[in-house]
């Protein structure tokens, strides 16, 4: 595969066969983070024109897909583009090497010339002063790193939603911080949402262009080579090229004859709560499904008080019952919601 001359890995240049032995080398490492980092470098550097890619398992059961090198080079070079990085700009990647955003990120590294710097995912970057160009976070990672984000000047954020908590921190943020929409069927992001400019649409990125099929997204990417994906992603759509993010169709609670986007009426309860938290449809006789929340931990003070308060929720958007449970299940960071609900004691109405 194609490498950048410029190309440094934690401060050191490589060729491709330096980097071959380098790789090989992590597989006697202590640390799972390295192991990984080796592993995932000796697959692309092999002269397979395939690679494996794992999906995150935050919807449903984790699956391994077939991806061409060829497409996830296009992805690298659109973002590449879509960002302006350049030869020898200073990179961090602190995420989970076994799924596409961390591999992109080294993939961009490779193609650009950047000099990256790879550590164990952390939810904070307090541990260092170095400044970079450019670093990918997942939110919680963002809502630990706001004191720290002058640090980077452009950031790509990814992998669930933001609470508008965390949209109001970034907004205005002298550093450039973006929303990605993707999964890692289209290799990463496929559109882009300015958060420092508080936009609330997203634009596709390169060639990219959308339409719809009924209330669900469609993808249209023939440089990754997909020429129709049909996503479960709920939007209303702007135009061929920019929407607004509503929900996943899957979450979708049927209240009344009223659907309910969960991912919408977390954003306006986040600005109140900070206690790990989500919303559901709870099965009721008379409404199909009534809206209710659970609190990972605790319930908190005044917790019902606080959402009656809330302005910007209508009616129906008010949670009906509390649920508490000391922990959440999560896979890759996020939030499985039909696993952890599955925990739940519908007995136990707070």
């Amino acid at each position: 595969m194609i490498m950048h001359a410029d190309f440094r890995l934690d401060g050191i240049s490589y060729d491709r066969d330096s980097l071959l032995t380098f790789s090989h080398a992590l597989y006697n490492a202590k640390n799972e983070h390295q192991i990984e980092l080796g592993k995932f470098l000796l697959e692309w550097l092999s002269d397979s024109p395939d690679i494996k890619l794992q999906t995150s398992g935050s919807t449903g059961k984790p699956t391994e897909i077939i991806a061409q090198k060829s497409m996830l080079t296009a992805s690298a070079m659109t973002t590449i583009k879509t960002l302006g990085l350049l030869p020898t700009q200073k990179a961090l990647l602190s995420l989970p090497m076994r799924y596409i955003a961390a591999k992109m990120m080294l993939i961009r590294a490779l193609l650009a010339g950047l000099w990256i710097d790879v550590v164990k995912p952390s939810l904070t970057f307090s541990t260092s002063t170095n400044t970079y160009d450019f670093t990918a976070m997942t939110p919680h990672q963002l809502g630990n790193s706001i004191a720290d984000l002058n640090r980077f000047k452009k950031v790509i954020v990814g992998g669930a939603p933001l609470g508008d908590h965390l949209r109001k921190a970034v907004k205005g943020h002298a550093s450039t911080i973006y929303a990605t929409f993707g999964m890692t069927e289209t290799y990463s992001h496929v559109a882009l949402q300015n958060l420092s400019r508080g936009e609330e649409h997203y634009t596709a990125v390169a060639q990219v262009k959308f339409s719809k099929q009924g209330d669900n997204l469609v993808i249209h990417a023939p440089h990754i080579g997909i020429e129709k994906l049909i996503t479960t992603d709920c939007v209303d759509l702007i135009s061929s090229t920019k929407f607004v993010w509503k929900g996943r169709s899957d979450f979708v609670i049927n209240s009344g004859g009223i659907k309910l986007h969960p991912e919408q009426i977390e954003k306006q309860l986040s600005l109140v709560i900070s206690t790990p938290f989500f919303v559901f449809g709870l099965p009721d006789k008379q409404l199909g499904e009534s809206l209710s929340i659970v609190f990972e931990g605790h319930i908190p003070d005044k917790a019902q008080s606080m959402i009656l308060k809330l302005e910007t929720l209508r009616k129906f958007e008010i949670p009906k019952n509390y649920f508490v449970l000391s922990k959440f299940v999560r896979l890759n960071g996020k939030i499985h919601r039909k696993l952890t609900l599955k925990s739940i004691d519908f007995n136990e109405v707070q």
